[in-house]
Protein backbone atom coordinates (compact mmCIF):
# COMPACT_ATOMS: atom_id res chain seq x y z
CA UNK A 1 0.00 0.00 0.00
CA UNK A 2 1.38 3.40 -1.01
CA UNK A 3 2.34 5.84 1.69
CA UNK A 4 1.09 9.40 1.30
CA UNK A 5 3.13 12.13 2.98
CA UNK A 6 1.49 15.29 1.73
CA UNK A 7 3.55 18.47 1.87
CA UNK A 8 1.89 21.00 4.13
CA UNK A 9 1.02 24.51 3.04
CA UNK A 10 3.85 25.77 5.28
CA UNK A 11 6.41 23.49 3.61
CA UNK A 12 5.31 24.74 0.21
CA UNK A 13 5.46 28.33 1.46
CA UNK A 14 9.00 27.90 2.79
CA UNK A 15 10.10 26.37 -0.52
CA UNK A 16 8.62 29.25 -2.50
CA UNK A 17 10.11 31.89 -0.21
CA UNK A 18 13.51 30.24 -0.36
CA UNK A 19 13.63 30.52 -4.13
CA UNK A 20 11.12 33.23 -4.97
CA UNK A 21 13.04 36.42 -4.36
CA UNK A 22 16.59 37.72 -4.27
CA UNK A 23 17.03 41.48 -4.00
CA UNK A 24 19.39 44.03 -2.43
CA UNK A 25 17.18 44.43 0.64
CA UNK A 26 14.48 42.01 1.80
CA UNK A 27 12.82 42.53 5.18
CA UNK A 28 11.34 39.66 7.17
CA UNK A 29 9.13 40.33 10.18
CA UNK A 30 7.79 37.76 12.65
CA UNK A 31 4.98 39.08 14.82
CA UNK A 32 3.15 37.29 17.64
CA UNK A 33 -0.54 38.10 17.21
CA UNK A 34 -1.80 35.40 19.59
CA UNK A 35 -5.08 36.61 21.10
CA UNK A 36 -4.20 35.01 24.44
CA UNK A 37 -1.15 37.27 24.74
CA UNK A 38 -2.33 40.29 22.73
CA UNK A 39 -6.12 40.36 22.81
CA UNK A 40 -6.58 43.82 21.30
CA UNK A 41 -5.55 45.06 17.89
CA UNK A 42 -3.61 47.89 19.51
CA UNK A 43 -1.51 45.31 21.39
CA UNK A 44 0.06 43.70 18.33
CA UNK A 45 0.33 47.05 16.53
CA UNK A 46 2.33 48.35 19.50
CA UNK A 47 4.55 45.25 19.36
CA UNK A 48 5.21 45.93 15.67
CA UNK A 49 6.02 49.56 16.47
CA UNK A 50 8.77 48.34 18.82
CA UNK A 51 10.20 46.16 16.03
CA UNK A 52 10.10 49.12 13.65
CA UNK A 53 12.00 51.15 16.26
CA UNK A 54 14.64 48.41 16.43
CA UNK A 55 14.95 48.48 12.64
CA UNK A 56 15.55 52.22 12.69
CA UNK A 57 18.32 51.70 15.22
CA UNK A 58 20.29 49.38 12.92
CA UNK A 59 23.55 51.04 11.92
CA UNK A 60 23.55 51.29 8.11
CA UNK A 61 26.22 53.43 6.47
CA UNK A 62 24.93 53.25 2.89
CA UNK A 63 22.20 55.89 2.45
CA UNK A 64 20.52 53.93 -0.34
CA UNK A 65 20.31 50.81 1.80
CA UNK A 66 18.97 52.88 4.71
CA UNK A 67 16.23 54.23 2.48
CA UNK A 68 15.33 50.67 1.39
CA UNK A 69 15.22 49.58 5.05
CA UNK A 70 12.81 52.34 5.96
CA UNK A 71 10.61 51.81 2.89
CA UNK A 72 10.29 48.10 3.69
CA UNK A 73 9.24 48.78 7.27
CA UNK A 74 6.70 51.33 6.06
CA UNK A 75 5.33 48.75 3.62
CA UNK A 76 4.92 46.20 6.44
CA UNK A 77 3.23 48.76 8.70
CA UNK A 78 0.81 49.78 5.96
CA UNK A 79 -0.24 46.19 5.21
CA UNK A 80 -0.61 45.35 8.90
CA UNK A 81 -2.73 48.44 9.50
CA UNK A 82 -4.94 48.22 6.41
CA UNK A 83 -5.22 44.56 5.40
CA UNK A 84 -4.50 42.15 8.26
CA UNK A 85 -7.47 40.35 9.82
CA UNK A 86 -6.46 38.15 12.73
CA UNK A 87 -9.29 35.58 12.86
CA UNK A 88 -7.57 32.36 14.13
CA UNK A 89 -4.03 33.54 13.30
CA UNK A 90 -1.62 33.34 16.23
CA UNK A 91 1.67 34.01 14.45
CA UNK A 92 2.28 36.24 11.43
CA UNK A 93 5.26 36.26 9.08
CA UNK A 94 5.63 39.15 6.62
CA UNK A 95 8.29 39.35 3.91
CA UNK A 96 8.70 42.29 1.54
CA UNK A 97 10.93 44.22 -0.86
CA UNK A 98 9.64 47.74 -1.51
CA UNK A 99 11.96 48.26 -4.47
CA UNK A 100 10.19 45.50 -6.37
CA UNK A 101 6.76 46.10 -4.77
CA UNK A 102 6.94 42.49 -3.56
CA UNK A 103 5.10 41.33 -0.43
CA UNK A 104 4.17 37.97 1.12
CA UNK A 105 2.27 37.24 4.34
CA UNK A 106 2.20 33.82 6.02
CA UNK A 107 -0.46 33.44 8.76
CA UNK A 108 0.22 30.64 11.27
CA UNK A 109 -2.01 28.92 13.79
CA UNK A 110 0.92 28.75 16.23
CA UNK A 111 2.65 31.74 17.89
CA UNK A 112 6.06 33.09 16.84
CA UNK A 113 8.71 35.23 18.55
CA UNK A 114 8.78 38.91 17.57
CA UNK A 115 11.68 39.55 15.21
CA UNK A 116 12.64 41.79 12.29
CA UNK A 117 15.59 41.03 10.02
CA UNK A 118 17.14 42.36 6.83
CA UNK A 119 19.11 40.59 4.12
CA UNK A 120 19.31 39.69 0.45
CA UNK A 121 16.82 36.85 0.98
CA UNK A 122 13.97 36.10 3.41
CA UNK A 123 15.02 34.96 6.89
CA UNK A 124 13.29 31.60 7.25
CA UNK A 125 14.83 30.15 10.41
CA UNK A 126 11.77 30.67 12.61
CA UNK A 127 9.51 29.16 9.96
CA UNK A 128 11.79 26.14 9.67
CA UNK A 129 11.87 25.79 13.47
CA UNK A 130 8.07 25.96 13.56
CA UNK A 131 7.82 23.24 10.94
CA UNK A 132 10.44 21.01 12.58
CA UNK A 133 8.87 21.27 16.05
CA UNK A 134 5.34 20.52 14.81
CA UNK A 135 4.79 16.78 15.04
CA UNK A 136 1.93 15.06 13.25
CA UNK A 137 -0.67 13.59 15.58
CA UNK A 138 -3.23 11.05 14.46
CA UNK A 139 -6.42 11.21 16.54
CA UNK A 140 -9.03 8.43 16.72
CA UNK A 141 -12.25 8.73 18.73
CA UNK A 142 -14.27 5.53 19.02
CA UNK A 143 -17.44 4.35 20.72
CA UNK A 144 -19.78 1.38 20.32
CA UNK A 145 -20.99 2.38 16.86
CA UNK A 146 -18.66 4.90 15.24
CA UNK A 147 -15.06 6.03 14.83
CA UNK A 148 -13.90 9.52 13.88
CA UNK A 149 -10.33 10.13 12.70
CA UNK A 150 -8.41 13.42 12.64
CA UNK A 151 -4.94 14.77 12.02
CA UNK A 152 -3.46 17.49 14.23
CA UNK A 153 -0.51 19.41 12.80
CA UNK A 154 0.81 22.95 13.23
CA UNK A 155 -2.04 23.76 15.59
CA UNK A 156 -4.73 22.77 13.08
CA UNK A 157 -7.19 19.89 13.48
CA UNK A 158 -8.61 18.36 10.31
CA UNK A 159 -11.09 15.48 10.14
CA UNK A 160 -10.97 12.56 7.72
CA UNK A 161 -14.16 11.04 6.42
CA UNK A 162 -15.50 8.39 8.81
CA UNK A 163 -13.45 5.23 8.32
CA UNK A 164 -16.01 3.01 9.89
CA UNK A 165 -19.53 3.45 11.12
CA UNK A 166 -21.56 0.44 12.06
CA UNK A 167 -24.74 -0.24 13.96
CA UNK A 168 -24.96 -2.03 17.24
CA UNK A 169 -27.77 -2.64 19.72
CA UNK A 170 -28.31 0.03 22.34
CA UNK A 171 -26.16 -0.23 25.43
CA UNK A 172 -25.81 1.74 28.60
CA UNK A 173 -23.69 4.77 27.61
CA UNK A 174 -22.17 5.19 31.06
CA UNK A 175 -20.79 1.66 31.17
CA UNK A 176 -20.26 1.25 27.45
CA UNK A 177 -22.03 -2.16 27.44
CA UNK A 178 -25.68 -3.18 27.34
CA UNK A 179 -26.83 -4.52 30.69
CA UNK A 180 -29.31 -7.33 30.22
CA UNK A 181 -30.84 -10.26 32.05
CA UNK A 182 -28.90 -12.78 29.94
CA UNK A 183 -26.59 -14.91 32.04
CA UNK A 184 -22.88 -14.14 32.02
CA UNK A 185 -20.42 -16.83 33.00
CA UNK A 186 -17.75 -16.10 35.54
CA UNK A 187 -14.67 -14.46 34.07
CA UNK A 188 -16.34 -12.99 30.98
CA UNK A 189 -13.92 -10.32 29.72
CA UNK A 190 -16.71 -7.84 29.07
CA UNK A 191 -18.17 -8.14 32.56
CA UNK A 192 -15.37 -6.04 34.05
CA UNK A 193 -17.16 -2.92 32.72
CA UNK A 194 -20.55 -3.85 34.16
CA UNK A 195 -21.40 -2.95 37.73
CA UNK A 196 -21.66 -5.67 40.35
CA UNK A 197 -24.81 -7.78 40.19
CA UNK A 198 -25.55 -7.07 36.51
CA UNK A 199 -25.32 -9.35 33.51
CA UNK A 200 -23.89 -8.84 30.05
CA UNK A 201 -25.47 -10.01 26.80
CA UNK A 202 -22.78 -12.09 25.10
CA UNK A 203 -24.19 -11.42 21.65
CA UNK A 204 -23.86 -7.69 22.11
CA UNK A 205 -20.35 -8.14 23.49
CA UNK A 206 -19.46 -10.07 20.32
CA UNK A 207 -21.04 -7.39 18.12
CA UNK A 208 -19.09 -4.65 19.89
CA UNK A 209 -15.89 -6.68 19.64
CA UNK A 210 -16.28 -7.14 15.87
CA UNK A 211 -16.92 -3.41 15.52
CA UNK A 212 -13.72 -2.53 17.38
CA UNK A 213 -11.67 -5.07 15.42
CA UNK A 214 -12.92 -3.51 12.18
CA UNK A 215 -12.17 -0.01 13.52
CA UNK A 216 -8.61 -1.04 14.42
CA UNK A 217 -8.08 -2.51 10.94
CA UNK A 218 -9.45 0.61 9.25
CA UNK A 219 -7.32 2.89 11.43
CA UNK A 220 -4.22 0.80 10.69
CA UNK A 221 -4.81 1.08 6.95
CA UNK A 222 -5.32 4.82 7.28
CA UNK A 223 -2.10 5.31 9.27
CA UNK A 224 -0.16 3.17 6.80
CA UNK A 225 -1.18 5.61 4.07
CA UNK A 226 -0.95 8.78 6.18
CA UNK A 227 2.01 8.44 8.59
CA UNK A 228 2.00 10.28 11.92
CA UNK A 229 4.56 10.78 14.68
CA UNK A 230 2.14 10.21 17.54
CA UNK A 231 -1.32 8.83 18.14
CA UNK A 232 -4.07 10.06 20.46
CA UNK A 233 -7.12 7.93 21.31
CA UNK A 234 -10.41 9.05 22.79
CA UNK A 235 -14.00 8.06 23.50
CA UNK A 236 -15.51 5.91 26.28
CA UNK A 237 -12.80 4.10 28.23
CA UNK A 238 -13.83 0.47 27.47
CA UNK A 239 -14.03 0.94 23.71
CA UNK A 240 -10.92 3.10 23.59
CA UNK A 241 -8.86 0.54 25.51
CA UNK A 242 -10.06 -2.33 23.35
CA UNK A 243 -9.31 -0.38 20.16
CA UNK A 244 -5.77 0.21 21.41
CA UNK A 245 -5.43 -3.50 22.20
CA UNK A 246 -6.36 -4.44 18.63
CA UNK A 247 -3.83 -2.07 17.02
CA UNK A 248 -0.51 -3.52 15.77
CA UNK A 249 2.55 -2.86 17.92
CA UNK A 250 3.94 -0.24 15.54
CA UNK A 251 0.95 2.02 16.21
CA UNK A 252 0.21 1.00 19.79
CA UNK A 253 3.72 2.23 20.67
CA UNK A 254 2.89 5.67 19.24
CA UNK A 255 -0.06 6.28 21.58
CA UNK A 256 0.98 9.29 23.69
CA UNK A 257 -2.27 10.28 25.35
CA UNK A 258 -6.00 9.84 25.76
CA UNK A 259 -8.51 12.57 25.03
CA UNK A 260 -11.43 12.57 27.45
CA UNK A 261 -13.96 13.67 24.82
CA UNK A 262 -17.06 12.11 23.31
CA UNK A 263 -16.98 10.83 19.74
CA UNK A 264 -19.72 13.34 18.89
CA UNK A 265 -17.90 16.25 20.57
CA UNK A 266 -17.60 19.50 18.56
CA UNK A 267 -14.29 20.28 16.85
CA UNK A 268 -13.35 23.04 19.30
CA UNK A 269 -13.60 20.65 22.25
CA UNK A 270 -11.54 17.99 20.49
CA UNK A 271 -8.98 20.60 19.40
CA UNK A 272 -8.52 21.82 22.99
CA UNK A 273 -7.99 18.28 24.31
CA UNK A 274 -5.48 17.34 21.60
CA UNK A 275 -3.61 20.67 21.90
CA UNK A 276 -3.04 20.01 25.62
CA UNK A 277 -1.66 16.54 24.85
CA UNK A 278 0.60 17.95 22.09
CA UNK A 279 2.03 20.49 24.53
CA UNK A 280 2.77 17.74 27.08
CA UNK A 281 4.54 15.71 24.38
CA UNK A 282 6.67 18.72 23.41
CA UNK A 283 7.68 19.21 27.04
CA UNK A 284 8.57 15.52 27.34
CA UNK A 285 10.67 15.72 24.17
CA UNK A 286 12.53 18.76 25.53
CA UNK A 287 13.21 16.91 28.77
CA UNK A 288 14.62 13.97 26.81
CA UNK A 289 16.87 16.34 24.84
CA UNK A 290 18.20 17.87 28.05
CA UNK A 291 18.93 14.36 29.30
CA UNK A 292 20.84 13.51 26.12
CA UNK A 293 22.91 16.69 26.39
CA UNK A 294 23.66 16.04 30.07
CA UNK A 295 24.83 12.50 29.26
CA UNK A 296 26.99 13.75 26.39
CA UNK A 297 28.46 16.48 28.61
CA UNK A 298 29.48 13.81 31.10
CA UNK A 299 31.46 11.99 28.38
CA UNK A 300 32.96 15.16 26.88
CA UNK A 301 30.97 14.89 23.65
CA UNK A 302 28.80 17.99 24.08
CA UNK A 303 29.79 21.51 23.01
CA UNK A 304 27.95 24.77 23.69
CA UNK A 305 27.89 28.13 21.95
CA UNK A 306 27.60 29.22 18.33
CA UNK A 307 31.30 29.67 17.52
CA UNK A 308 32.54 26.22 18.70
CA UNK A 309 29.48 24.55 17.15
CA UNK A 310 30.21 26.20 13.79
CA UNK A 311 33.80 24.92 14.00
CA UNK A 312 32.58 21.38 14.71
CA UNK A 313 30.10 21.58 11.83
CA UNK A 314 32.88 22.67 9.49
CA UNK A 315 34.94 19.65 10.61
CA UNK A 316 32.00 17.29 10.04
CA UNK A 317 32.02 16.21 13.69
CA UNK A 318 28.43 17.14 14.63
CA UNK A 319 26.14 14.20 15.26
CA UNK A 320 23.22 16.20 16.66
CA UNK A 321 22.67 19.95 16.55
CA UNK A 322 20.37 21.61 19.10
CA UNK A 323 18.94 25.07 18.41
CA UNK A 324 16.88 27.19 20.79
CA UNK A 325 13.51 28.31 19.43
CA UNK A 326 14.41 31.79 20.68
CA UNK A 327 17.74 32.04 18.81
CA UNK A 328 17.66 34.94 16.37
CA UNK A 329 19.30 35.25 12.96
CA UNK A 330 22.92 36.40 12.83
CA UNK A 331 25.20 37.27 9.91
CA UNK A 332 28.25 35.12 9.24
CA UNK A 333 30.72 33.93 6.65
CA UNK A 334 31.29 30.98 4.33
CA UNK A 335 34.80 30.09 3.17
CA UNK A 336 35.08 30.06 -0.61
CA UNK A 337 37.73 27.32 -0.44
CA UNK A 338 36.86 24.79 2.30
CA UNK A 339 33.19 25.81 2.79
CA UNK A 340 33.72 26.27 6.54
CA UNK A 341 31.09 28.31 8.41
CA UNK A 342 32.14 31.04 10.82
CA UNK A 343 31.01 34.31 12.34
CA UNK A 344 31.62 37.38 10.17
CA UNK A 345 35.34 37.20 9.40
CA UNK A 346 37.40 38.27 6.40
CA UNK A 347 39.59 35.15 6.58
CA UNK A 348 38.53 31.57 7.19
CA UNK A 349 39.62 30.38 10.67
CA UNK A 350 40.15 26.87 9.27
CA UNK A 351 42.19 27.33 6.10
CA UNK A 352 42.86 31.06 5.95
CA UNK A 353 40.97 31.44 2.68
CA UNK A 354 38.74 34.33 1.74
CA UNK A 355 35.11 34.31 2.86
CA UNK A 356 31.80 35.43 1.44
CA UNK A 357 29.05 36.96 3.61
CA UNK A 358 26.09 34.83 4.77
CA UNK A 359 22.91 36.65 5.77
CA UNK A 360 21.95 34.10 8.44
CA UNK A 361 24.69 31.87 9.80
CA UNK A 362 22.22 30.06 12.11
CA UNK A 363 20.07 29.04 9.14
CA UNK A 364 23.22 27.94 7.27
CA UNK A 365 24.20 25.82 10.29
CA UNK A 366 20.77 24.15 10.33
CA UNK A 367 21.08 23.31 6.61
CA UNK A 368 24.62 21.94 7.13
CA UNK A 369 23.47 19.79 10.06
CA UNK A 370 20.63 18.38 7.96
CA UNK A 371 23.22 16.94 5.56
CA UNK A 372 25.76 15.65 8.07
CA UNK A 373 23.69 14.78 11.14
CA UNK A 374 20.44 15.67 12.86
CA UNK A 375 19.02 19.04 13.91
CA UNK A 376 16.57 19.38 16.79
CA UNK A 377 14.86 22.48 18.15
CA UNK A 378 14.43 23.06 21.88
CA UNK A 379 12.22 25.52 23.77
CA UNK A 380 14.16 28.71 24.52
CA UNK A 381 13.94 28.42 28.32
CA UNK A 382 15.83 25.10 28.24
CA UNK A 383 18.79 26.11 26.08
CA UNK A 384 19.37 29.87 26.12
CA UNK A 385 20.78 30.62 29.56
CA UNK A 386 23.19 27.71 29.98
CA UNK A 387 24.22 27.11 26.37
CA UNK A 388 23.91 30.37 24.46
CA UNK A 389 21.05 29.06 22.38
CA UNK A 390 23.16 26.48 20.50
CA UNK A 391 24.61 23.12 21.49
CA UNK A 392 25.78 19.97 19.77
CA UNK A 393 26.68 16.37 20.42
CA UNK A 394 29.81 15.50 18.44
CA UNK A 395 31.06 12.18 17.10
CA UNK A 396 34.55 12.61 18.59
Amino acid sequence: MATTVARTALELEIGELRHAHSAPIVTTCYLNVDGALRPRRTDYLAAFALLAQQAQGVNVEDAEVRTAHDANVAMLARWLEEHFERSRTRGLVMVCCSRDSWFRAVPLSVPVHDQIAFGHRPHLLQLEITLAKAKRFGVALVDHEKMRVFEYHLGELSESSALFEGTAPHRDRQRGWNVSSSPSGSGDAAAQWASAGTHVDRREVATAERHLVRCAAALTDHLDEHPVDHLVLGGPTPERERLERHLPDRYRSRVVGFAAVRVAAPLDEIHAAVSAIALDVEKRDDKAVRGELATASGTGLAIHGLEPVLAALSDGRVKQLFISTGLESRPGSLCTLCQALSLSEARCPVCGGTTTPVDDIVEAAVERAAHSGECRFVRREHLDAAMGGVAAIVRY
